[in-house]
């Protein structure tokens, strides 16, 4: 079986940690799997063979001679059976290619390309339309998801949710310090600075906590184009004592920021089915996620709490809740972590996706 994975950006062994865990997964479960990764906004024209399963062609862009000699050979010599492409945009591409060469198409759904930004752009609605109708299979992220493309694609029969999955034993809590009122209490967010994260809500709502005189610190990983306008709210509410922002954290060294933690937040106003929030419920953190994308998904044990997007006084009175209440940090910790173990599995994932790959090639 030899997977033309295609999409606009990739790192493998990277900060897209799913790129990495899926192909991983479906090499080690299956090894007759053959993959060659196709990105084409990295910046740069190279090629690395990882492994004699794993090729890896980088690329600038697709809008030249090279991507055109690139596709000839990859269909002439690769000879693909598959062909898996993330995104909306990538998938049209390949969607058309596919028809030219006669190999099933897969279109992966994995966030707001498909479940939010077509509902509110007739752009991308009709861009989400056409991705939908070209290739034979679309894949979501979340059940949330697949109900939101099927406004996009009546048939139902073309459309599959797969769970992603955690590597338990690097998010695995073995020294967590559970939370106590003699200590400040720690919550946690890791996501891109960008406005559907909502980083303001966040700093407005620690500015109320602190002017409420609870005991807490904010810890903010990432970065992007709204980090310098994030530091500088926080400056002018003299929250530097209450807020961290770390920048880019290696993904190898996240897990020991949530099993610092107590709380994880992401009051997001559009989700696929968050890695980070994945990763913190497993290392036994209670989750505050809106109602959005496939997090009420996640939370249905009650290890966390819902509340609608943009939101400040929910938020802030949940954080109270949670504040006040050290052995329901605890309770729903270890409800997540049961959840997560039993849902979102790696190789559950790469099973249900070989016998998808499997199918479409009949």
């Amino acid at each position: 079986m030899r997977i033309l994975f295609y999409s606009s950006f990739f790192e493998y062994r990277g900060g897209e940690t799913y790129y990495t865990e899926e192909i991983n997964s479906l090499i080690k479960n299956y090894p007759n799997v053959k993959i060659l990764v196709y990105s084409y906004l990295s910046g740069k024209n190279c090629v690395t063979r990882y492994s004699n399963n794993i090729l890896w062609i980088e690329r600038r862009t697709y809008k030249n001679f090279l991507f055109i000699k690139d596709m000839i050979k990859i269909f002439t010599k690769f000879k693909p059976t598959i062909i898996h492409s993330v995104y909306v945009v990538p998938s049209i591409v390949m969607g058309f290619l596919a028809k030219i060469f006669r190999v099933p198409s897969i279109l992966h759904g994995r966030g707001t390309d498909i479940n939010y930004f077509p509902f509110i752009s007739f752009k991308y609605y009709i861009l989400a339309k056409i991705a939908c109708m070209i290739n034979k299979k679309i894949l979501t992220v979340s059940k949330n998801m697949k109900q939101n493309i099927l406004r996009l694609n009546k048939s139902k029969f073309k459309i599959c949710h797969i769970y992603d999955g955690v590597d338990f034993l690097k998010f695995n809590p073995k020294n967590k310090n559970y939370y106590s009122k003699n200590r400040t209490f720690e919550i946690l967010h890791v996501g891109r600075f960008s406005p559907e994260k909502c980083h303001f809500l966040i700093v407005e709502t620690c500015k109320k906590l602190r002017d409420n005189n609870y005991n807490f610190h904010l810890t903010l990983i990432g970065f992007g184009p709204l980090e310098n306008q994030i530091r500088s709210l926080i400056q002018k509410y003299n929250l530097e004592k209450w807020i961290t922002i770390t920048g880019y954290v290696d993904h190898e060294n996240i897990s020991n920021y949530y099993e610092k933690a107590d709380l994880y937040i992401q009051p997001s106003i559009t989700e696929g089915m968050p890695i980070s929030v994945l990763e913190a419920m497993s290392m036994k953190l209670p989750v505050i996620l809106t109602n959005v994308g496939g997090m009420l998904e996640l939370i249905k044990n009650k290890g966390g709490i819902i509340i609608e997007k943009n939101n400040l006084d929910q938020l802030f009175k949940t954080i109270i809740l949670y504040i006040n209440n050290s052995q329901k940090v605890k309770n729903d910790g270890e409800i997540n972590r049961k959840y997560i173990l039993e849902n979102f599995n790696w190789d559950k994932h790469a099973k249900k996706l070989y016998n998808i790959y499997s199918k479409l090639m009949k």
